[in-house]
C-alpha cells in the first residue's frame, strides 16, 4: 500500500513539475505548440549546437501560457514572457549554474532559473522591483501562512475605525485625477492592511511581512488600474489568497531550493564579482515608452518607498529631457553602455548576454535599440551572434499604446568574447561612443525622416527640425551622459 501510494504521489508531483510550462496536454492526439517547444529546450531533438535550436522556435509564443505559479503576483510594465528567459536558462546553462538579471523588474528570469535548478541573481534600482522579485522566489512555511491568516482575519474586525493617519494621506496624494479613487474609506482599509502588515513584521516573520507588502502593492495597482477601491478589503485577501495557491504549488515543484540574490542597486555598477556569472538574460527599459516611477507611485506611496528618487535614476525614462527628446536618447545609451559594461565584467568567458528590447519612437522616428546595442556591444567585448524578431501580443504587454507604439520586440543574443579593458565610470570612452552612435542617427534621418509615423502625418518641416535636435543632443553628449548623483 506504501508503495503504490508513493508511486502515486511521484508521479502527481512529475505531472506538476510539467505543468507549469504547458496548458495543455494531448496525450493522445496532436501535440501541441507548447509541448514541441518543451521537447525542444528540453534537448528531446538532436541539433548540432544550441544555437541551432533557437532557430526552431516560434518565439511568438501564440497562445502559449503565460502566467503560472508566482508570475501572476503582480502586474508590471513591459515585463517580457517567460518563455525567452526559460529557452536560454535551459539550453545554456546546468543545474546550479548562476543566472543573471541586472534589471530584472518582476524577476520573470529568475522565477524560470528558480523553477529549473539555476542559481540567480536580480538587480533592479526600483525597490517595488526586486521586493517583488524577492517575494516571487522565497518559499514560505504552511505554518507560516496559518499565523498569517489569523493575523487577517482578525484585522477584518477593525478595518472600519477612523485612523489618524487618513487625512494626512490625502493631503500628501499625488496631483493626479486618479487619486480621487483614494476617499476616506479606501484610506482607512489601505492604512488597517499597512498596520497589520507592521504587526507581522514587529513579530519576526519578516518574509510574511513582504509577502503581504506585495499584496498590497498589487491591490492598490488593481484600484488604480480598474477606478474602483471601496472593496479593497476583499481584493485585498482574494489576492493573499491566490499568492499563497500559487507559492504552495511552486514549493512542490521545486525539488532542490536553488539560492536566490536579489539586490536594490544600479545595473551601471553592479555589486557583483568579476566572472562569475553563467548567463545573462534581461528586458531593459525601452526608452521613452512610459516613467516606470509613475505607474508605481502610488503602490511606492503606501509603502513608504522613495519613488522621486528612483524618477531621478530611472533609465529610459519619459519625463527626462522634454524638450529635446534625443538628448533623452544619448543619455539613455550612456547608461546603457555603462550596464553593458558590467555585464561584461561580470560575465564567464564565452557565455552569452542576452538583451531583449523593442523598438520604440522619438519625435516621429524609430529608435532601433537592438542595434544600438550591438554594435556598442562590439566596443567592450562581446560578439553578436543572433538577433531574433518577434511579434508582442499587446494584451499582455502592457505598454504605452500613445508613447511608445512597441508592437515587436527584438531578442539580441551576444557572447562574451574578452573582458573588457574600460570601467563604465569611464566618462570619456562612454561619451565616445555614444557620440559616434548619434553622428550615425543623424546621418540616417538626413537620408530619411518621419521613420515611424502613425496617425497624423507632421510637416516636411517640423521633420527637418529633428536634424537640428539631434545635433544639438550631440553637442550635449559629455553633460547628458554623466550619472545624476
Amino acid at each position: 500500500m506504501d508503495n503504490k501510494f508513493n508511486k502515486n504521489k511521484n508521479i502527481l508531483v512529475n505531472m506538476m513539475r510539467t505543468f507549469y510550462q504547458t496548458k495543455q496536454a494531448n496525450l493522445f492526439g496532436e501535440k501541441t505548440l507548447e509541448q514541441k517547444y518543451l521537447e525542444l529546450i528540453n534537448g528531446e531533438y538532436n541539433f548540432s549546437n544550441e544555437i541551432e535550436v533557437l532557430d526552431r522556435i516560434d518565439w511568438d509564443f501564440k497562445d502559449f501560457t503565460t502566467q503560472y505559479l508566482t508570475h501572476t503576483f503582480h502586474s508590471y510594465p513591459a515585463r517580457f514572457i517567460p518563455q525567452i528567459p526559460l529557452t536560454f536558462v535551459k539550453l545554456f546553462t546546468k543545474e546550479k549554474e548562476t543566472v543573471l538579471d541586472p534589471m530584472c523588474g518582476c524577476g520573470t528570469t529568475l522565477v524560470e532559473a528558480f523553477l529549473n535548478n539555476r542559481n540567480s541573481i536580480g538587480n533592479d534600482f526600483n525597490p517595488l522591483a526586486t521586493l517583488i522579485t524577492k517575494v516571487k522566489t522565497t518559499l514560505i512555511d504552511e505554518k507560516e501562512f496559518r499565523y498569517f491568516n489569523r493575523k487577517l482575519a482578525v484585522m477584518k474586525r477593525y478595518l472600519d475605525l477612523d485612523y489618524r493617519r487618513v487625512d494626512e494621506r490625502i493631503n500628501n496624494l499625488p496631483n493626479r485625477k486618479i487619486s480621487k479613487i483614494f476617499n476616506r474609506v479606501v484610506i482607512s482599509k489601505l492604512e488597517a492592511i499597512r498596520e497589520t502588515l507592521l504587526e507581522v513584521k514587529e513579530e519576526g516573520h519578516k518574509d510574511l511581512f513582504d509577502f503581504g507588502r506585495v499584496a498590497l502593492s498589487s491591490t492598490i495597482w488593481s484600484l488604480v488600474e480598474n477606478g474602483n477601491g471601496i472593496d479593497v478589503d476583499n481584493l485585498f485577501l482574494k489576492k493573499v489568497k491566490s499568492m499563497q495557491k500559487e507559492l504552495n504549488k511552486m514549493a512542490k515543484i521545486a525539488k532542490n531550493v536553488p539560492e536566490v540574490k536579489v539586490i536594490c542597486g544600479d545595473a551601471r555598477k553592479l555589486e557583483i564579482k568579476t566572472n562569475s556569472i553563467d548567463l545573462i538574460v534581461t528586458s531593459p527599459p525601452y526608452v521613452n515608452a512610459l516613467d516606470y516611477y509613475r505607474a508605481h507611485m502610488y503602490n511606492m506611496l503606501w509603502l513608504g518607498m522613495d519613488f522621486d528618487l528612483f524618477r531621478k535614476h530611472e533609465i529610459g525614462g519619459h519625463s527626462h529631457f522634454i524638450i529635446n527628446r534625443f538628448r533623452l536618447l544619448s543619455e539613455y545609451l550612456g547608461d546603457m553602455l555603462r550596464s553593458m559594461i558590467e555585464m561584461n565584467r561580470v560575465l564567464k568567458k564565452d557565455k552569452l548576454c542576452v538583451i531583449v528590447v523593442g523598438n520604440s519612437s522619438l519625435e516621429y522616428e524609430l529608435i532601433e535599440s537592438h542595434k544600438f546595442f550591438a554594435e556598442m556591444g562590439k566596443k567592450i567585448g562581446f560578439k553578436p551572434i543572433k538577433t531574433i524578431f518577434r511579434n508582442i501580443d499587446k494584451t499582455r504587454k502592457y505598454t504605452s499604446a500613445d508613447i511608445g507604439k512597441i508592437d515587436d520586440e527584438y531578442i539580441l543574443v551576444m557572447q562574451k568574447l574578452d573582458n573588457t579593458d574600460v570601467s563604465a565610470d569611464d566618462d570619456n570612452f562612454i561619451s565616445e561612443v555614444v557620440r559616434e552612435q548619434m553622428i550615425s542617427f543623424r546621418e540616417q534621418i538626413k537620408k530619411v525622416q518621419g521613420t515611424s509615423i502613425r496617425g497624423r502625418k507632421p510637416t516636411k518641416e517640423r521633420l527637418l527640425k529633428n536634424i537640428d535636435k539631434i545635433s544639438e543632443a550631440i553637442e550635449s553628449i559629455p553633460k547628458d551622459i554623466k550619472i545624476k548623483r
